[in-house]
C-alpha cells in the first residue's frame, strides 16, 4: 500500500472526486460515469480502495502516480489497483471517463489476477468500444444490463490476453496493420493487400484474426468508426459528411455500423 498522509482523500466503492458522476451497480461489477464540464481546480492525492479501470472518453488530464507522470488522452485506458496514490490535473474540458469498479472476490473467481487485468488494459485494440458499450448498458440499466456489462467484461479480458503481443508480429502482418491503419477511410481489398506485402491472401485471411481478435472486415469497421467518434466529438460535420469522410457508402451504412459497436445511434452518442 502506498504511504498516505492526512491530505490523501480514500474512495469507497462508486465514490469520485469528479463535480459530477453517476454510478450504475451491477453486483461484482460497478460502472461510473464522471464528468468535468468546466475548469475547476484538480490534483487531489487518491486512491480507491477496489480496483479499477479508467478510460477516458473525451478531454484530457495529467496523472501523477508511482513518482511518474502520465498523459490521458482521449481513448486511453488505465488500471489503478487497489489503494494506489495517484492524482490527476485536468487541462482540458469538457473532460468525461469512463470506471468500471472490479470485485476482489469476483476477480478470485473468475482466477484472473490483478497483473491479468493490468495486461488486458495494456494489450486491449478494443477499449473504446467495450467502454462505451458499458455507458449504454449503465444509462439503460434493464434486466438485460447485467449479463451485458460482465459479458462485456469477459470478451475484453478474454480478447486482450489471447491477442498477441506486437513483438510477436510476422514483418508481413505488421505491414498490413500499417496500411490499414494509415489508409483507415479507404476500402483495402484483400488482393490490394496481398500484392502490398507480397504474402497470399489465404495466408493473411488464415492469420488475421488470430493477431487482431477479428475479421479483416471488422478490423477496417473499427478503424472507421473510432474516426468518426473524434469528428462527432470535435467537428460541426454533419452524419452525411461524416460518412464520407469516413469511407462508409452511404449515411445509413455508417448508422447501422455505428448502432452495432456502440449501441448508440450517432446523433443520440453526440449528446452523452
Amino acid at each position: 500500500m502506498n504511504r498516505q498522509n492526512e491530505n490523501t482523500v480514500p474512495l469507497k466503492k462508486g465514490n469520485y472526486l469528479a463535480p459530477h458522476f453517476s454510478i450504475s451497480s451491477f453486483d461484482d461489477l460497478l460502472v461510473g460515469i464522471t464528468t468535468y464540464d468546466a475548469p475547476i481546480e484538480t490534483g487531489v492525492w487518491h486512491f480507491h480502495e477496489i480496483p479499477m479501470i479508467s478510460f477516458v472518453l473525451y478531454g484530457s488530464n495529467t496523472e501523477y502516480r508511482k513518482g511518474r507522470s502520465i498523459r490521458r488522452n482521449s481513448g486511453s485506458a488505465n488500471y489503478y489497483h487497489a489503494h494506489e496514490l495517484h492524482k490527476n490535473v485536468y487541462d482540458q474540458f469538457p473532460s468525461k471517463h469512463i470506471s468500471l469498479e472490479l470485485d476482489l472476490n469476483y476477480l478470485k473467481k473468475l482466477e484472473y489476477t490483478e497483473a491479468d487485468i493490468q495486461l488486458a488494459v495494456e494489450k486491449s485494440q478494443d477499449s473504446i468500444f467495450t467502454f462505451i458499450r458499458l455507458m449504454n448498458e449503465a444509462q439503460t440499466n434493464d434486466v438485460q444490463s447485467k449479463n451485458t456489462v460482465e459479458m462485456l467484461f469477459l470478451s475484453f479480458m478474454e480478447n486482450a490476453l489471447v491477442s498477441k503481443d506486437n513483438a510477436q508480429f510476422p514483418p508481413w502482418m505488421s505491414l498490413v496493420r500499417e496500411i490499414l491503419n494509415d489508409r483507415w477511410n479507404e476500402n483495402i481489398s484483400l488482393k490490394e493487400l496481398s500484392n502490398k506485402v507480397h504474402v497470399h491472401p489465404t495466408t493473411i485471411s488464415k492469420h488475421f484474426r488470430k493477431f487482431f481478435g477479428c475479421t479483416l472486415g471488422e478490423y477496417t469497421r473499427k478503424l472507421k468508426v473510432e474516426h468518426s467518434i473524434n469528428f462527432l466529438h470535435s467537428s460541426n460535420y454533419s452524419l452525411t459528411e461524416i460518412a464520407y469522410i469516413c469511407g462508409f457508402s452511404d449515411q445509413s451504412h455508417f448508422i447501422r455500423t455505428f448502432k452495432s459497436m456502440t449501441g448508440y445511434l450517432p446523433k443520440k452518442y453526440c449528446s452523452v
